[in-house]
């Protein structure tokens, strides 16, 4: 049976760079993983993001609190089937594109 430790290592490195992934707790840092995950992730660690954590977290995290660029919102806007509108980065960008 794997550890948390052993789930956790399972990440691709660069996503949690600057901190020791041995010290992360996967219920007690959920929404720094999937932060991270979302934000630096490759796609095997979206598919280990999604074996770990249920819809509605993921969905809530990425919504309310995840710093997206814009190609990365429209992608998780058809992931999540949730209007672009409703995430809190949707805001951060236009602001940027009217620059």
């Amino acid at each position: 049976m794997k550890t948390e430790n052993d789930i956790l290592l399972q990440f691709s490195p660069h996503i949690f760079w600057n901190c020791d992934v041995k010290m992360l707790d996967l219920k007690k840092n959920k929404k720094t993983i999937i932060e991270r995950v979302i934000e630096k992730g490759l796609e095997s660690d979206e598919i280990l993001m999604w074996k770990l954590y249920n819809y509605n977290t993921i969905k809530n995290i990425a919504i309310n609190d995840v710093n997206l660029n814009k190609d990365r919102l429209i992608y998780l806007s058809v992931v999540l089937n949730t209007n672009i509108n409703k995430f809190k980065s949707h805001k951060n960008i236009l602001l940027y594109e009217s620059l």
